[in-house]
């Protein structure tokens, strides 16, 4: 039986957990592993003071999520990442892909960078975000400064140069600009086109 490595990556903000859920209820078979619980661990179990700091601890929590994503995938079951994965995870990804004998699918979640600029915003307002997110320096039990917004041209910059359209194996590009009209019917059909029967 073919194992299957199902990536959903695409912009902050752009829905990438509710995505996810949605397709993990309609393909059980996919168990969801997100970066994003790793990381968050990291930061409650080690603090940082400042972004270069934080930007050490992403890494060491990035290097662990591999590591956890490669120990899964070694038994055999069908696996669904999620995170804002861009072009500088793509050997990695590719690298345990071969290593385990995975079949790629990828969701790239996308759309026009000012609605989901603002929807980062009003998702960051919610009390169920990690503080994490949000600040230059935390500790779980002690201080956290909030760091400044990026603003909407730095947003759509950072995008622009991480790429998020990584493309690994058959994909699908799913715009999530009017969550009123995003085609969810279309989404679901390739997957149960590639994937098999939807419950």
């Amino acid at each position: 039986m073919a194992k299957r490595l199902l990536i959903v990556t695409g912009y902050p903000g752009s829905g990438k957990s509710y995505i996810s859920g949605m397709i993990s209820k309609s393909f059980p078979s996919f168990t969801v592993l997100s970066y994003d619980e790793w990381k968050e661990k990291w930061w409650d179990l080690l603090g940082f003071d400042g972004m270069e700091e934080k930007g050490r601890v992403n890494e060491r929590s990035l290097q662990d999520f591999w590591q956890q994503l490669g120990e899964r995938m070694a038994g055999g079951a069908d696996w669904l990442i999620e995170y804002p994965f861009c072009r500088k995870h793509v050997a990695m990804l590719k690298s345990l892909i071969a290593k385990y004998g995975y079949t790629p699918y990828t969701v790239v979640l996308a759309g026009k960078p000012e609605a989901l600029w603002q929807r980062s915003e009003n998702r960051d307002k919610q009390s169920s975000r990690h503080p994490g997110h949000l600040c230059s320096t935390y500790h779980k039990d002690g201080e956290q400064v909030i760091a400044p917004r990026l603003s909407l041209e730095a947003y759509t910059r950072d995008c622009a140069e991480k790429d998020y359209f990584i493309h690994l194996g058959d994909s699908f590009v799913l715009d999530m600009t009017d969550l009123e009209k995003v085609d969810y019917p279309a989404l679901l059909a390739f997957l149960q086109k590639r994937l098999g029967c939807a419950e």
